[in-house]
């Protein structure tokens, strides 16, 4: 779906807005308070940890589905945005 944040690049958006990529990254930032890119791990990572609390076993599959390169992307992300990888927070969860 072309207006989901995994599938927005800043690039395409910002034709879609009829700006420039960096007056969109300026005023993105400036309005929101973190970059596009930011933004949209952060989305991803939330949309992760909801498919991790319902029960999700299939890392692989849910990085996919969320926009990441593969699983180990997954992890780094979540990793840097939480402190902790996916695994770890599904143990978290699950108590």
């Amino acid at each position: 779906m072309a207006d989901d944040p995994e599938s927005v690049d800043l690039v395409r958006l910002a034709r879609a807005l009829g700006v420039s990529p960096s007056h969109l990254s300026r005023t993105f930032r400036r309005h929101v308070g973190m970059t596009v890119s930011r933004y949209r791990n952060r989305v991803r990572v939330s949309r992760a940890l909801a498919g991790i609390e319902e029960g999700e076993r299939d890392l692989a599959g849910l990085a996919t589905a969320l926009g990441f390169a593969d699983q180990a992307h997954l992890t780094r992300t979540m990793r840097a945005e939480l402190g902790r990888p996916p695994g770890h927070l599904r143990r978290l969860l699950s108590e």
